[in-house]
């Protein structure tokens, strides 16, 4: 039989777990990490319709500072030239070092997934274009020769927020 004084210090460190619990479940519903996969999920599904649109469509040859016209990067970010033999190593390990950081991001912290969710569905779109068409398809062009996609949105504000959010729990631990 325990005494008083285990009893109590038992039900003190049940308490002080359980209140630890509720606040990382409280801290858990408040950044709401779905809501990086449900934007990804979307952003995708737009991405690749406007992609489409722009694959019908074709080039615009009149272009004025903002417009939506077909260009095909056969380069990497910025239309850097990357020779093919080398694009897809360089991609295939890219793409496996991001599945390791989300598998692991899974169990330490769900928000960190979401955020990596979005960067692979923006990398999954540019890779289906690449093995498709044998370029990206870019469809938003700016003052003429500056060509981005959704998808590529993607991929910088997911680099953004997993800087913000590193830096966030550096200052909370």
């Amino acid at each position: 039989m325990l005494a008083h004084g285990e009893l109590r210090a038992a039900e003190t460190e049940f308490r002080k777990q359980t209140i630890t619990s509720e606040k990382k479940q409280e801290r858990l519903e408040r950044e709401r990490p779905w809501l990086w996969y449900a934007a990804a999920v979307l952003f995708f599904v737009i991405d690749r319709f406007l992609k489409e649109v722009a694959v019908i469509r074709g080039v615009d040859d009149s272009p004025g500072m903002v417009s939506f016209s077909l260009f095909r990067n056969h380069g990497i970010a910025f239309s850097l030239p990357l020779r093919t033999d080398l694009y897809w190593p360089a991609a295939l390990i890219i793409f496996v070092l991001l599945a390791v950081f989300f598998v692991r991001a899974l169990k330490r912290d769900k928000v960190r997934a979401g955020i990596l969710f979005m960067i692979i569905l923006g990398a999954i779109s540019n890779l289906l274009d690449r093995y498709l068409y044998a370029a990206t398809t870019d469809y938003l062009i700016f003052f003429g020769w500056s060509a981005v996609n959704l998808a590529d949105g993607m991929i910088v504000v997911g680099l953004i927020a997993l800087y913000f959010h590193g830096a966030k729990k550096e200052r909370a631990a």
